[in-house]
């Protein structure tokens, strides 16, 4: 999707003559899955839940200055949107597809395993947008864990009897068509299983890889992606469009030995990269990933995974 198709669909919905209804669900985390109940407002409550989202989106998904990249580039870690697609193999958000079977109301009882606010807006079955707020357990207002005080008539305090729930000014993830849109990957990863996701995709890499026959050895490959952070696999789904898969072996295997920087970098044997140790699985990642960028203005090479500057090439 591009940034300007993002940018239609949402203002086709929200903001075209037309009137445009919202609705509130509630998000329960039970057993490991999200469990979602209606949840019930007075139209005072619901008119300020809608200007709210609006102003969000207008700010956040609309201004002229948002960027919208593939969620294949999660491991360069800018501030920027992106966009995961939902399939078969990963659809978190698969539960509003049967949203309107629900009969269940959100009650105080579900308040502790509240984990979010899901926003419906329009009510034309053709175009609608969902907007997710995660909440935020130790930001409630919970009347057992101190004692808060509120006015009534007379200018009298009396003590708050129930807790309360604050909807921010905020929206962590959108949910279009099949398109996830969010800066939020942390989210993702903590309370929508896309660590699943990406040690999936970064399987597919080294599955590619192995099939080309590049390499002598997948095993520390293999050992790379595994580690407990999603660093490592994050490198990897993002190498598995790279160009540099869709060479020839022997186009590629000839063009490292020539290649000034590659050369040097890695061990050749039988027409295969010799990967004997982490620090060559990093070298191929980044070989992969054509890591290495030349500044046009001032012809300085970088790695672009780290802004670092290289030292320059010996002269022949």
């Amino acid at each position: 999707m591009q940034v300007q198709d993002m940018k239609n669909k949402i203002e086709s919905t929200m903001f075209s003559n037309a009137p445009y209804g919202i609705k509130v669900f509630a998000c329960i985390s039970e057993n490991e899955s999200i469990i979602v109940k209606k949840f019930l407002t007075n139209d005072e409550l619901r008119d300020s839940v809608k200007e709210i989202i609006e102003s969000v989106i207008k700010e956040k998904f609309l201004s002229d200055s948002i960027e919208l990249d593939n969620s294949d580039n999660i491991a360069d870690n800018r501030k920027v949107l992106y966009e995961i697609i939902q399939d078969e193999s990963y659809r978190p958000f698969s539960f509003v597809d049967s949203i309107d079977e629900i009969t269940d109301c959100y009650s105080e009882t579900d308040q502790g395993s509240l984990c979010g606010l899901l926003f419906r807006i329009n009510l034309n079955d053709s175009q609608i947008i969902w907007a997710y707020q995660h909440i935020y357990q130790v930001r409630m207002i919970k009347r057992s864990k101190s004692l808060y005080a509120m006015f009534t008539d007379g200018d009298t305090y009396v003590p708050l009897d129930r807790d309360v729930l604050k909807v921010d000014e905020r929206i962590d993830i959108l949910i279009i068509g099949n398109s996830i849109i969010t800066s939020n990957i942390s989210l993702l990863q903590q309370s929508f299983g896309f660590e699943k996701y990406v040690r999936a995709e970064a399987a597919k890499t080294i599955s590619i890889i192995e099939t080309l026959g590049i390499i002598s050895d997948t095993s520390k490959l293999l050992a790379f992606e595994d580690k407990p952070t999603l660093t490592n696999a994050k490198k990897l789904l993002k190498a598995k469009h790279s160009p540099v898969l869709n060479m020839k072996k022997e186009n590629l295997i000839s063009g490292l030995q020539k290649h000034p920087r590659y050369k040097d970098k890695f061990k050749i044997e039988d027409d295969k990269i010799v990967i004997n140790s982490q620090k060559d699985v990093n070298e191929l990642i980044k070989m992969l990933n054509d890591d290495i960028v030349r500044s046009e203005l001032t012809n300085q090479e970088y790695d672009s995974s780290t802004k670092h500057k290289l030292d320059p090439l010996p002269v022949n």
